[in-house]
């Protein structure tokens, strides 16, 4: 999964998570209905549609997006309120968006086993000036 398609998943969902969740009775029970808690699933959702519609940078949305779910879920535990449903999304979430957003890229896995590629040496003769490194050379009279 890409960082993109992890802001139109997210979107989408806290998007719509956040609309019925100001709606009372909409979630039938599962989510407890708190204004606060909605109004920052909203908020969540709009980042990310705006991060895949590309006006934010969506790696950038993936690490904030891992930190606030872990600290929703953080807050939602230590709340001792019943919030286990809810507790569950914010950790999926923070873990999904941490893997989307600290995984080793393609272009970095060569850096991890060593970069095999023979060394680039220097050109010995340049066309146009016959030298090497035209700082180098001496200044044309």
């Amino acid at each position: 999964m890409t960082p993109r398609s992890l802001a139109l998943v997210f979107g989408m969902l806290y998007l719509g998570l956040g609309v019925l969740g100001l709606m009372p009775g909409a979630l039938g029970g599962l989510f407890p209905a708190r204004p606060l808690l909605a109004m920052t699933h909203v908020a969540i959702g709009a980042w990310a549609l705006a991060a895949y519609a590309g006006r934010t940078p969506t790696l950038t949305f993936a690490r904030g997006a891992g930190f606030i779910f872990a600290a929703l879920a953080l807050v939602g535990m230590l709340e001792g309120i019943d919030h286990g449903p809810l507790v569950w999304l914010h950790l999926a979430s923070a873990g999904l968006a941490g893997f989307v957003a600290w995984r080793p890229r393609s272009g970095e896995r060569r850096g991890l086993a060593g970069d095999r590629r023979r060394a680039q040496g220097t050109v010995a003769v340049e066309r146009r000036r016959r030298a090497s490194d035209r700082r180098q050379t001496p200044a044309a009279a």
